[in-house]
């Protein structure tokens, strides 16, 4: 069985498929990193667990770590220059300091941030731990599909297991920016809410595609960086 493929938007697809079936994306033909590949000779690829605006998310074994499981998150710039590259790299790195202080067992521990290049094109990688579950997002739409939501109960459970996180975040210093369904998995293990996808990764890969194409050039939408969700995210 051929490995699934994905749009833009994450949606997962059988293999070979040409065009997404839940939005209609033209999908591209895979290339570069692939199942059985290893990086940085220490991360050997497994599968794909999705795709996002500024690349993939694999999940990957730690061949320094006795092949313990791992997340590889890919930023890789549509505009591949020296500059774009560098630029990256030195708000990554800061962004990596950031996520490197918070140790929570709710969140997902930062390992390192690394850069590769394939085929003459580079690639940098978040690496943090795996962890197995379901997004409460993928839970919602299977008991969608079903007829039912989230109880009182358990949107009350939620919330007194995810504020303690919250409030070690801020305490660091450090705001989440995008908490929606999407960024808070169940736990398989525990059952207990992880928090993921910090919003200040997005924002660091958003600000170098919007501002560092050229040196020098800053593009019409430099200004603002959109973060959240609409529905979560208040207006302003």
């Amino acid at each position: 069985m051929s490995n699934p493929c994905y749009c833009s938007q994450g949606h997962e697809n059988p293999g070979g498929s040409r065009f997404c079936l839940q939005c209609g994306e033209r999908l591209e033909a895979i290339s570069g990193i692939q199942p059985g590949q290893k990086l940085s000779d220490r991360y050997l690829i497994i599968r794909q667990l999705g795709q996002g605006g500024f690349g993939r998310t694999y999940l990957a074994e730690d061949a320094n770590r006795f092949q313990e499981p791992c997340v590889l998150k890919e930023f890789s710039p549509q505009v591949q220059t020296p500059y774009v590259l560098q630029k990256a790299e030195e708000l990554f790195q800061r962004e990596a300091g950031v996520l490197y202080k918070l140790q929570h067992p709710q969140i997902p521990r930062f390992r390192e941030l690394f850069r590769v290049n394939i085929n003459g094109k580079g690639y940098l990688f978040l690496v943090q731990d795996y962890v197995e579950g379901q997004t409460y997002r993928a839970i919602l739409e299977t008991r969608k599909q079903h007829g039912s939501r989230f109880s009182e109960m358990e949107a009350n459970q939620l919330l007194l297991s995810i504020l303690p996180v919250l409030e070690y975040i801020h305490r660091q210093g450090v705001i989440h920016r995008d908490i929606a369904p999407d960024n808070l998995m169940l736990r398989q293990v525990d059952q207990l809410p992880m928090l993921i996808d910090f919003g200040g990764v997005k924002q660091v890969a958003a600000n170098v595609a919007s501002q560092y194409y050229q040196p020098g050039v800053v593009t019409p939408n430099s200004g603002a960086t959109l973060l959240g969700k609409v529905g979560y995210a208040p207006p302003e």
